[in-house]
């Protein structure tokens, strides 16, 4: 989760991004929001 998220950060294309870790985009999203609400402590299950 959080490397897909650190990528984001840099990445052009989100779809292909998330095809290549295997995750959906609305997944995705989700964890990226967590993340810059809470921080790594958002990526917590």
């Amino acid at each position: 989760k959080e490397q897909i998220v650190i990528e984001s950060f840099t990445a052009t294309n989100i779809a292909e991004l998330c095809r290549k870790y295997g995750v959906a985009v609305a997944q995705f999203h989700r964890w990226k929001k967590r993340v810059l609400e809470d921080g790594r402590k958002g990526l917590g299950e």
